[in-house]
């Protein structure tokens, strides 16, 4: 499983007509240590089985076996209270996400910048706002689609909200611990509770069946709040380059 920076991280980087036939639920992973129960009784995928770092390593393997989602959500900071002032929102973060890595469009809001990204055939494309163009020194990006001259790079830049893989795994682990509780008989999805469960910092619901894909997530805690949607994961996404590109590939300054 790889590693993401916390949480709390993601906000500063403001600063910088047929019909399908149905699919048969996956087996239980053979992996799991399931002692002396017989898996064909467990009803779902049995992450609840897991320990919490285990468990959150499957929902980040998933997460990248699966390659193509849509995700949106926000988060907001708190600003730090002092003996005068208590702790208040501060920066609020905004990404809207559809696609895979290295093939997909996003549109982040950080603060008072905004801009949108579009990564396609092998080149990633940028057009933000007034302050994103002061920012990054390039008038154009106001007008149109600017080619960049690094897509890793940009995805660098505001990991982890630009790697389905890496933003999963940092909201992972924006808590000190992770659990996964039996759930009842009747729930399509399971809790993944970050904290603990009687006062958790949040929890991201996930599949009971098949692998464990995220649907949703809500926290909130000392250093903020923040809520992402997940779906259409593994679906069909194609990304086209865009047609306002005002600064083609291979043109400088």
């Amino acid at each position: 499983m790889r590693r993401s920076a916390p949480l709390v991280c993601i906000a500063a980087l403001a600063l910088a007509g047929c019909s399908a036939a149905p699919q048969e639920a996956p087996p239980t992973p053979t992996q799991y240590d399931l002692g002396d129960l017989d898996p064909s009784q467990i009803d779902g995928n049995g992450l609840w089985l897991l320990s919490g770092v285990d468990a959150a390593g499957e929902i980040v393997d998933a997460v990248e076996a699966a390659g193509s989602v849509a995700y949106s959500g926000t988060f907001t900071e708190l600003t730090a209270a002092t003996p005068e002032v208590e702790a208040a929102p501060g920066r609020a973060l905004a990404v809207d996400y559809r696609g895979r890595p290295g093939e997909y469009t996003a549109t982040v809001t950080a603060g008072g910048l905004s801009f949108e990204v579009v990564a396609a055939a092998g080149r990633t494309y940028l057009r933000g706002n007034a302050a994103y163009a002061a920012q990054m020194g390039i008038p154009e990006l106001e007008q149109g689609f600017v080619c960049a001259a690094s897509g890793e790079g940009l995805a660098e830049q505001w990991s982890p909200l630009l790697r389905p893989g890496d933003l999963v795994g940092a909201l992972l682990e924006s808590s000190d611990s992770v659990s996964v509780p039996s759930p009842p008989s009747d729930a399509e999805v399971l809790d993944v509770v970050l904290g603990g469960e009687t006062a958790p910092a949040g929890i991201m619901h996930v599949a009971r069946v098949g692998a464990p894909l995220p649907t949703d997530f809500t926290a909130g805690d000392r250093t903020g709040d923040g809520s992402f949607t997940f779906s259409a994961w593994g679906d069909d996404q194609p990304v086209a380059p865009p047609s306002e590109i005002v600064r083609p590939c291979g043109v400088s300054d």
